[in-house]
């Protein structure tokens, strides 16, 4: 595919039903209950075997006690389930907040959109962060407390910056390009009310939320044609208004030019939703099946939730519509062209021992590096999906690898101007 052109049918704002999220019958509750036992079995028989698993082997005590339930969750509970489990953003947010003795700082915006600040508010340098769980599930403790680890760090090195978390509509609640709507206020309401400087601005994502840094990359360098008209009259998320003129970054630089930010990082980001490269091939991207037994997340997984993504977008049928902001690894070649006019600087990373991994791989060469001469990638050695946040699901700092203060390094050098 070479056509960097897409098809301009309009996208609309879907409509977004909150009852839908965590919908459990009490059957469905008490089933969830009862698997739950089996919690302790997991966590011992995987410390058992960790001399001999290699998933575990090479893994501190603490990762493989905070690992292991994450896998048997992903591998044996549904998606309501999991959603019943791992609570809303608001509500995980809030919680964080009250434990780690922080305000709770909360912007409502307009199409259900909202802002979540770790600390203290500050808008003269700003962190965006848009969050990971497929689409479907919200944040997490353990990375809200690596982002507030990041902006410790940072202060120490006497850089302030302000953390915000976008908060966006997730499935069944609504669908593409509902996140992306969403997150495009999110920076419209930075930029024009806070009075954040885009170049004062970096935008960071882990797995579907490094999906959506590129997918708001992708709608500076091509506009998306936004419908306000069907779809939109019934009943949004509690307090949210009917949306206004449909968001438009572009629109935000009062120059008229199209918008710069300083930085984007995306942390083992979810693209391949297929699990296949090129699209219509039939065999599964090597890393899929490599490390399928090894990483946190399980082929399986990924591609019943990327189809259940992809099947909620607009113009299934239209596959030029959606897929090259949905899913960039299968974009135009040359979709990306002029990168380095929207951001000043761009990385990657991904594990060795994550299913993710090949996707992020041929993401990086084949779509970002061309048009990025500043880009870097980084592959953390056994490293699997989302490595360094586990580390904070069970610590309080970094337990291994070297991506995490490379993390710092590139944020730091971000605000700081350094190299």
């Amino acid at each position: 595919m070479s056509s960097s052109t897409p098809s301009h049918h309009a996208l609309t704002l879907p409509k977004i039903d909150e009852t839908q999220y965590a919908l459990l019958t009490r059957s469905q509750y008490l089933w969830m209950k009862l698997k739950l036992l089996s919690l302790p079995f997991i966590i011992t028989t995987e410390l058992l075997i960790s001399p001999f698993a290699a998933r575990s082997k090479n893994k501190p005590l603490k990762r493989i006690i905070g690992d292991a339930p994450f896998r048997f969750l992903i591998k044996n509970f549904s998606q309501a389930e999991l959603q019943h489990l791992f609570g809303t953003d608001v509500g995980v947010y809030s919680t964080w907040a009250r434990k780690a003795k922080l305000p709770i700082v909360l912007d409502e915006l307009d199409d259900g959109a909202k802002l979540m600040w770790i600390g203290p508010k500050r808008c003269e340098k700003v962190i965006l962060y848009c969050h990971g769980g497929g689409y479907h599930l919200s944040v997490q403790a353990y990375a809200i407390s690596f982002w507030r680890y990041i902006q410790v760090q940072l202060e120490k090195r006497g850089v302030e910056v302000g953390v915000a978390i976008g908060v966006y509509s997730l499935i069944p609640t609504s669908h593409f390009p509902a996140p992306l709507w969403q997150t495009t206020r999110a920076l419209e309401h930075l930029f024009s009310v806070e009075n954040v400087k885009p170049s004062n601005l970096v935008l960071v994502g882990d797995s579907a939320g490094g999906n959506l840094v590129a997918q708001v990359l992708s709608s500076i360098l091509h506009p998306p044609h936004y419908d306000v008209g069907v779809g939109t009259t019934t009943t949004h998320i509690s307090k949210s208004k009917a949306p206004r003129e449909p968001p438009h970054l572009n629109a935000a630089d009062t120059a008229g030019t199209r918008i710069r930010v300083r930085g984007a990082y995306m942390m083992s980001p979810w693209v391949g939703l297929t699990g296949v490269h090129p699209l219509g091939t039939t065999e599964f991207i090597p890393s899929f099946t490599e490390n399928n037994n090894l990483d946190i997340l399980t082929k399986e997984f990924l591609i019943t939730w990327g189809t259940n993504v992809l099947n909620g977008a607009p113009n299934r049928s239209l596959h030029i519509d959606t897929i090259p902001y949905l899913d960039p690894l299968h974009a135009p070649d040359d979709w990306f062209q002029g990168l380095q006019s929207v951001v000043e600087r761009v990385s990657v990373s991904t594990g060795s021992k994550e299913c993710l991994r090949d996707a992020d791989r041929v993401f990086f060469k084949e779509r970002i590096k061309p048009y990025h001469g500043e880009a870097e990638f980084w592959e953390q050695e056994g490293g699997v999906h989302i490595d360094p946040y586990l580390d904070f699901q069970v610590g309080d700092g970094p337990l291994r690898g070297a991506l995490t203060p490379r993390i710092l390094e590139w944020v730091w050098e971000c605000f700081s101007g350094g190299r």
